[in-house]
């Protein structure tokens, strides 16, 4: 029940974070708290990746008489098919979306597709990668704690990336109706994740299901790491004067992380 409570206030948080720019029509408003939330999620996701789930992978490959080194082995393994996937396999278009949180307006190549008659599966797939992945890794974390803490990282990065495309949305005058799938699809994506996971989860409870935590705990490490390091914080890092205050922001939220592993 808590995990469907959180995937609805996610969904929540998305839509209104990518309705909010067309209600306000101002595309600079919320633009440090936006850069803020971004930086804190990226610590989180860095934190929570590298010293909680690829803690736990290399514990159940332990558990199950497999050398530990697995772990990193597969969370690298991770990192590289995310980064093949945004960087190789994806349109530009696409790829300049999944980057929309940065604060930057979508370059004219990326708003063609926005703003003409169609919805292109590959500008789809952009806005829904890095959602379904945390979405997954929510509905298999079976840790109050760690729960909580993914929530928070995916609340932070989800609906300051929702009020980003948002606005690029309103910039080049997307039809409405255009806008509203765009941003229902985009606020579906993590609960579908979550929704997955915890069915995943719930089913494999034997030493199977302890062989696929194992594997996919260290997977969600790499993409965690690279959706925190290679994704949000290269793209928060830009404004000058705001370089010390992410990095101070992304801190904490990786400190956070080291306190929960302490504990979890």
């Amino acid at each position: 029940m808590p995990k469907l409570l959180f995937a609805l206030a996610i969904f929540a948080a998305a839509w209104f974070g990518g309705r909010l720019p067309s209600l306000l029509r101002d595309r600079k408003v919320g633009s440090r708290l936006l850069g803020w939330c971004t930086a804190f999620a990226a610590g989180i996701f860095l934190g929570f990746g590298l010293l909680h789930l690829l803690g736990d992978s290399r514990d159940a490959w332990s558990e199950l008489g497999r050398n530990p080194a697995f772990a990193p082995a597969l969370a690298v393994l991770g990192f590289m098919a995310i980064l093949f996937l945004e960087h190789i396999l994806l349109p530009p278009a696409a790829h300049s979306v999944v980057h929309a949180h940065s604060g930057e307006p979508l370059s004219p190549e990326a708003a063609a597709p926005l703003s003409s008659g169609r919805v292109p599966w590959a500008l789809l797939l952009a806005l829904s990668i890095h959602s379904i992945l945390a979405g997954l890794a929510l509905g298999v974390e079976r840790s109050a704690a760690g729960v909580w803490f993914i929530f928070v990282a995916i609340v932070a990065h989800k609906w300051s990336a929702a009020f980003a495309l948002g606005a690029s949305l309103v910039k080049h005058d997307v039809a409405a109706s255009r806008s509203r799938l765009l941003l229902l699809l985009f606020a579906a994506a993590t609960p579908a994740g979550i929704l997955a996971g915890s069915i995943a989860g719930g089913l494999l409870t034997s030493p199977e299901g302890r062989l696929f935590d194992a594997t996919f705990s260290a997977l969600a490490a790499g993409t965690f790491v690279y959706i925190g390091a290679t994704d949000i914080l290269q793209d928060t890092a830009h404004e000058v004067g705001e370089r010390l205050a992410k990095w101070v922001v992304a801190a904490i939220g990786v400190a956070l992380t080291a306190v929960l592993s302490l504990w979890v």
